[in-house]
């Protein structure tokens, strides 16, 4: 069974980014990185005490459980995860999304249907798992594991419902199987995912100060990206742009406020509207 991953990055009050990140892989490839990734937090850096988790801008910080850590601590301790990484073969993928661009360019029912800065980088980790999933080849059925987060469980769960039902009248569409919101302390992967999130969000920082031109990142993701399983989207303002204008027009202004109201309407009358027989969703429409 494939299982994606994901964390977030600049949800933070503030943040000039934000994004949800994924790790991916097959049942053999996490069980595999699960025991490596335990043992070694059992033995994390030389002379320092197991860790009951792993989380980036803690050990970043030298914060929480990597108080009094040095630099050389940590970066010893993220060499070797990030060593975990790539020797179980995952795959890494997720769109960054600038909130300032966002939210000047994406108003009305397009806000709506694709949400806010982070919503709509919520939604862009299910397309991009399921893209991965057909790149694959071997299996179309993938679970989703995101870290918890109340505010965005219920947003989450209705997307993968948009994204179930589309398995079920699809025939060659990707199937997801279930989704989850689950705490990084219990469930490993997700501890990955959150190292990986913050060297992409670290990234994205450096990019807009660089006025958009890539540039190699830190030595950690370096590593990460020689491995050719990692990539990153930037929805650039021009690429916002283009967005908007290509859902312009009457038609597609209808589309997208019939795609709003599927994402905004109770759980019962979702579900009702979802099993309805064709002719009667027909009839709505046409009224």
């Amino acid at each position: 069974m494939l299982t994606a991953y994901f964390d977030d990055s600049g949800t933070h009050p503030g943040s000039e980014v934000v994004l949800w990140y994924g790790l991916f892989g097959n049942n053999f490839q996490w069980d595999y990185f699960d025991k490596l990734w335990a043992a070694k937090l059992k033995e994390p850096s030389p002379g320092k005490v197991a860790l009951a988790r792993f989380h980036m801008a803690q050990c970043q910080a030298a914060d929480g459980q990597f108080a009094g850590w040095s630099r050389t601590a940590t970066d010893f301790l993220v060499y070797e995860l990030g060593n975990i990484i790539l020797r179980c073969g995952l795959w890494a993928d997720g769109v960054v999304i600038p909130r300032k661009e966002w939210d000047e360019l994406v108003t009305g029912d397009l806000r709506t249907a694709l949400g806010n800065a982070e919503g709509y980088s919520l939604r862009i980790a299910f397309v991009r798992a399921t893209q991965w999933v057909r790149k694959m080849g071997y299996d179309h059925k993938i679970a989703f594991v995101f870290d918890r987060r109340k505010e965005k469980k219920a947003e989450g769960k209705r997307i993968f419902q948009l994204f179930e039902h589309l398995a079920k009248i699809e025939p060659n569409a990707v199937k997801p199987i279930s989704l989850n919101f689950s705490d990084s302390t219990s469930i490993r992967p997700l501890q990955a995912a959150d190292m990986v999130a913050w060297e992409m969000y670290q990234y994205s920082l450096d990019y807009i100060k660089n006025s958009g031109s890539p540039h190699a990142g830190r030595k950690q993701l370096r590593r990460l990206w020689q491995g050719k399983r990692i990539d990153l989207g930037f929805a650039s303002r021009t690429a916002i742009e283009k967005m908007v204008a290509l859902e312009s027009g009457k038609a597609k202004q209808e589309h997208l406020a019939k795609a709003a109201e599927l994402l905004t309407i109770s759980d019962e009358e979702f579900s009702r509207r979802l099993n309805e027989p064709v002719e009667a969703s027909e009839e709505r429409a046409s009224q």
